[in-house]
């Protein structure tokens, strides 16, 4: 009797460059010679918080989630990369510097999480990082010229791992203050 594998779903909160960047940024990252699979432009993105995978997705799951985006406000940011960075399994693109905007966001929708009574993916560590692709080849960093924006939103995503399937179910604006100026009263 043939079994059908389990579906996986994965959710998570995300911040995605402006279209045209992803695009410009897939095109310049072929440069890497792979025969893994490399990223479409629309899903670049950098991953902010992560939930454990899902054998499937309820309603009030997505409820839940799009009540944390609801709750977190914050301004926009600048994103900035410029290094690559390969390992044996991925090539992305980081950054040297620590993006304290992007912690603060990532900080508000972990607590908004746990709030809600919802765990994130065991061992996730999140840092400044764009995937760009996947491969089997030996590990390197190399410099690039600076590539960045201004995060103005982000987004919730429902991804079918394995499929190259990604869905965003929710958006919200980054039109809050930034803390930093406040600090200045």
């Amino acid at each position: 009797m043939f079994h059908r594998p389990i579906a996986r779903h994965s959710l998570f909160f995300a911040i995605r460059p402006p279209l045209p960047l992803a695009r410009q940024i897939t095109e310049a990252a072929s440069w890497f010679e792979t025969e893994g699979q490399k990223r479409r432009p629309d899903h670049l993105h950098v991953a902010i918080d992560i939930l454990d995978d899902h054998d499937r997705v309820s309603t009030a799951l997505e409820r839940d989630l799009k009540a944390i985006g609801d709750a977190v406000e914050a301004a926009p940011f600048a994103l900035r990369f410029d290094i690559a960075v390969g390992t044996e399994r991925s090539v992305a693109l980081c950054s040297r510097h620590p993006n304290a905007s992007l912690d603060a966001l990532r900080q508000r929708i972990a607590v908004a999480r746990e709030a809600a009574g919802l765990s994130a993916r065991a061992g996730h560590r999140s840092s400044p990082r764009m995937t760009l692709g996947y491969r089997d080849g030996a590990p390197f960093t190399h410099d690039i010229a600076p590539i960045g924006w201004t995060a103005d939103a982000f987004v919730l995503v429902h991804s079918r791992v394995g499929q190259m399937r990604h869905d965003v179910i929710g958006r919200w604006l980054l039109n809050g203050v930034d803390d930093r100026q406040l600090a200045l009263f």
